[in-house]
């Protein structure tokens, strides 16, 4: 059985599909983040409605499947506005990262807002005795220390985000899962390409594990 050169022969295709699927993760999880800290600081409002549509985010996007998501955005929005007139070929890489983001902001939302909360309240306290404003304060004071605690749930949620976006290649994304699909419709060869693609994700993954450990083993030395 050819079963290593058929691998070899088809890796030039699929590493193309690997930078594209990190690619697409860092647009979602940048765009998530923007999501989560907006929603993050709404939750934590005093002022009621902000709290109501920072849950309302959450238990929405938490509470739907991805992939019903991604198929929402892409196959039901199209029917009331015409936005694959606006974006022609390219409203599938944008629904398929608005769907991700939408989802893994969510997430984010939970992680900020933790990472928010674990910073002492005298702090807070502090600060606003010498005069600074809950803009300065949050700015200067409370998010560079909470940011420091989040970055391991952050990388956390970043590797899981490249696992969703194999979610993508059901509305045909050409990120790694698809172009092992469309490789394996042409040889057939299905043991040796999932095989290949099972290996190249587990090498993003386990890279990105351990970059979140020694960050966090990081994180613990400067706590000391």
């Amino acid at each position: 059985m050819n079963f290593w050169p058929i691998i070899m022969d088809a890796m030039p295709q699929l590493l193309e599909g690997a930078k594209l699927t990190i690619l697409y993760s860092i647009a979602a999880v940048f765009f998530a983040t923007i999501l989560g800290l907006a929603f993050a600081l709404f939750k934590l409002s005093s002022v009621s409605i902000l709290r109501r549509i920072g849950q309302g985010y959450v238990h929405i996007f938490r509470g739907l499947p991805l992939l019903v998501l991604i198929f929402y955005i892409y196959f039901a929005l199209p029917s009331v506005f015409p936005l694959q007139v606006w974006f022609g070929n390219n409203y599938v890489i944008i629904a398929g990262i608005t769907a991700l983001a939408l989802n893994e902001g969510a997430y984010i939302t939970e992680i900020i807002r933790a990472g928010i909360l674990s910073i002492d309240r005298g702090q807070t306290e502090a600060a606003m005795s010498i005069g600074m404003t809950n803009f300065q304060t949050m700015r200067f004071i409370i998010l560079p220390q909470a940011f420091k605690r989040m970055v391991p749930p952050l990388v956390n949620q970043f590797i899981q985000t490249i696992k969703d976006t194999s979610l993508l290649s059901a509305i045909s994304v050409a990120e790694l899962t698809r172009r092992g699909q469309m490789i394996i419709s042409v040889n057939f060869a299905g043991l040796q390409i999932w095989t290949a693609i099972a290996i190249v994700y587990l090498v993003i993954i386990l890279s990105l594990t351990a970059l979140s450990s020694y960050i966090e083993s990081r994180w613990q030395v400067d706590q000391r």
